[in-house]
């Protein structure tokens, strides 16, 4: 199938771009541009941020945290609300050597190294610095497109973005934004700000930002009286401070990992990270002398430490600030034995800690356990290692006349995991599948179909009005395809899996597809959904044997606990959760949803995407199906993507072969030249979803 090319954005928002960079790849330059890629990664991030904090400068490293986690929240929450696709070889005609599964602008490498290096290129004014520290901004950003992650617009915006942070962090901290609030404002602040701007998004960042954001500010105003700490540290002193620094962060990473559920308890478990930062490690650093108990008499009467308090560059070499409130960090008093400096400040430390722990075990135990992926529903069949995401032919999908079983033969031809049909209960108590209440837009006829007898609707021309070309012809007018009845459909695809969705709210609509489908044996091999919260329930009472998906109230309700963190909490009442990528200007689908709806047991279903750019986006971006008027589309994308059922699987759906590319598929336009298909289940393969 020949896929159009994106254009219309000119080189920085379509291939050209890229393809002019990647013109002279070589193996070489690939193994650099992948170091590089990597210098910009949030791991490499974890190494730099507290070297500077512990072993460079203390009040430096204070100011680039916070400018660097703002900055990162800021990232996220306009790759969500831009949510523009990542290049792809399908569409541009690109080498893509990385796979990441979040949206592509701004690139979060760009606006990263900017806000980083750049931060440190106006706070150091060494002659080598200012010459390796743009190159390292420009060799990290361009990296990016060079692989074929990015667009050059992608990163050309996260460097514009990465530096209007900078620039504004620098005009409001020189302006004293915030310097002087009372240490209580600031201490309301650091919890409460994190708290109201995690519902923005609701991605993994978001809890990883916000988390550490809020345990080193809240930290940091009482650390630096409480755990001075001379810097810059030589040479030894720095590298053993680092080294017992991170081998505690790290375990407290694998603790995090290991112990807190995603979700909620996620960000009082970060503070504790960003807290083990500011005060942990600097208190391990006292008590084994690491601290250079000198520091004391040097921090009192410089200048203030956190963001506004003091200008940039103010305060002697070496000094590490004073408290965040003004006061000064030292009371010039010798401490006993190497420790910390003792009093309310290390009291209220302790009492922090002690908070953020109880709140991420609470928040822990009181959440339920995960759902272990066998576990799912029939969606997802009974292994934890299906290899492809689903494909769901909407109605049938829009090639024949929807909803009869022209449409769902040929779906079922062309390989379509699922079918999703739409039933009423008319007037005599037959089921018909029709999406319509009334006949006018599909059929000759007109009038609400739930007044009619079945007679009635079987001589209506289910074809009548379907064409294929905006109106010139009709070919299917006088062919004699009908509205079947769901014990049709379930008797002509004996072995299709079907979505069967409930049109009307009507417990009696519950209960006669409930008889139906044990009548044909057909229980275990559909899914019943419905927008009718009643009659869902209903049907669940009646057939509790038979998997359904969220009925819309319950979906709104998990997408809002979603964005307030509050699903580890929750026991959903279906399996699937089938949701828009947008509900009006709203974003619905994203990757946070996928994560905490796994946990829950449900898959996540994105309707209705016909858009092949767009279907890409959704795969990578984690959907375990994708219901669509073109399954033809679908199951050709997928396939570009992860390869065909049975090639590879889960192992090799996460990353692109050598050259990163796959063969471009063909796509069959008439069933008749496909083939019969085997309708195993299958789920959907996890790339880790990224932020960057």
């Amino acid at each position: 199938m020949a896929w159009p090319r994106r254009n219309g954005g000119g080189a920085v928002f379509d291939g050209d771009g890229i393809r002019v960079l990647q013109q002279v790849a070589t193996p070489g330059l690939d193994a650099v541009a992948q170091l590089f890629t990597y210098l910009g990664s949030e791991y490499f991030y974890m190494l730099v941020l507290p070297f500077v904090y512990w072993c460079l400068d203390r009040r430096r490293g204070h100011q680039l945290a916070f400018l660097f986690l703002a900055s990162m929240w800021l990232n996220g929450f306009l790759k969500d609300l831009a949510n523009l696709p990542r290049p792809s070889a399908l569409f541009d005609g690109v080498r893509v050597l990385v796979r990441e599964t979040s949206p592509g602008f701004p690139s979060g490498h760009a606006q990263g190294a900017m806000t980083l290096f750049g931060y440190l290129w106006l706070e150091y004014r060494v002659r080598w610095w200012r010459a390796v520290a743009p190159a390292l901004i420009a060799l990290i950003a361009f990296s990016r497109p060079y692989l074929g992650v990015h667009y050059l617009g992608d990163t050309l915006g996260g460097l514009a973005i990465g530096a209007a942070v900078v620039a504004a962090f620098r005009w409001g901290f020189r302006r004293g934004l915030g310097g002087a609030w009372p240490r209580r404002r600031k201490r309301v602040a650091t919890v409460v700000v994190p708290l109201l701007l995690l519902p923005l998004y609701g991605e993994s960042v978001a809890y990883q930002t916000l988390g550490f954001l809020m345990g080193f500010l809240a930290g940091d105003l009482d650390a630096f009286a409480a755990f001075p700490l001379r810097t810059p540290a030589p040479a030894r002193v720095a590298i053993a401070r680092w080294v017992v620094g991170m081998a505690g962060f790290a375990a407290l990473y694998a603790l995090h990992g290991a112990l807190i559920p995603n979700g909620l308890p996620e960000l009082p478990g970060y503070a504790l990270l960003g807290l083990w930062v500011t005060a942990g490690a600097p208190w391990c650093f006292h008590r084994l002398g690491l601290a250079d108990p000198s520091a004391r008499t040097a921090a009192a009467g410089s200048p203030a430490a956190g963001p506004g308090d003091a200008p940039a560059g103010a305060g002697p070499a070496g000094s590490e600030g004073a408290d965040p409130d003004g006061l000064p960090g030292a009371s010039g008093r010798p401490m006993r034995g190497g420790g910390p400096a003792g009093g309310r400040p290390a009291q209220r430390l302790g009492r922090l800690a002690l908070g953020l722990l109880a709140a991420a075990v609470v928040g822990s135990v009181l959440a339920r356990p995960p759902v272990p992926r066998e576990a799912f529903g029939p969606m997802a069949g009974p292994s934890p290692d299906r290899p492809l995401p689903l494909v769901i032919a909407h109605r049938g999908g829009d090639r024949r006349p929807e909803n009869t079983l022209a449409s769902f033969r040929y779906a079922a031809a062309l390989g379509a995991d699922w079918v999703e049909l739409d039933v009423h209960r008319i007037a005599d108590g037959a089921l018909v599948v029709l999406h319509d209440e009334t006949v006018d837009r599909t059929t000759d006829g007109s009038g609400d179909v739930h007044a009619m007898t079945l007679e009635q609707v079987k001589a209506l021309d289910a074809g009548y009005r379907w064409t294929p070309d905006g109106g010139r012809t009709y070919p299917y007018r006088g062919r004699g395809l009908r509205i079947p009845t769901l014990e049709e459909v379930l008797a002509a695809l004996p072995r299709q899996r079907l979505l069967i969705e409930l049109k009307d709210d009507d417990p009696r609509l519950a209960e006669d597809v409930a008889r139906t489908l044990r009548e044909h044996g057909a229980t275990r091999r559909v899914m019943v959904a419905s927008f009718h919260d009643r009659t869902l329930r209903h049907f669940r009472a009646v057939a509790p044997e038979v998997p359904t998906s969220l009925a819309s109230g319950e979906a709104l309700r998990f997408v809002v606990a979603q964005r307030l963190g509050l699903t580890p909490f929750l026991r959903p009442p279906g399996v699937a959760l089938q949701v828009p990528e947008y509900h009006g200007p709203l974003k619905v689908f994203a990757a946070g949803l996928v994560r905490l709806a796994h946990d829950r047991g449900l898959e996540v279903h994105a309707w209705t995407v016909n858009d092949p750019r767009k279907m890409e986006q959704l795969f990578l971006a984690g959907a375990d199906g994708i219901v669509t008027d073109r399954p033809d589309l679908a199951l050709a994308v997928r396939s570009h993507l992860f390869g065909p059922p049975g090639a590879g699987g889960a192992a090799d759906a996460g990353r692109a072969p050598a050259g990163g590319r796959r063969p471009r598929p063909g796509l069959h336009p008439d069933p008749g030249s496909v083939g019969s298909t085997a309708f195993a289940p299958v789920g959907a393969v996890r790339d880790r979803a990224s932020s960057r």
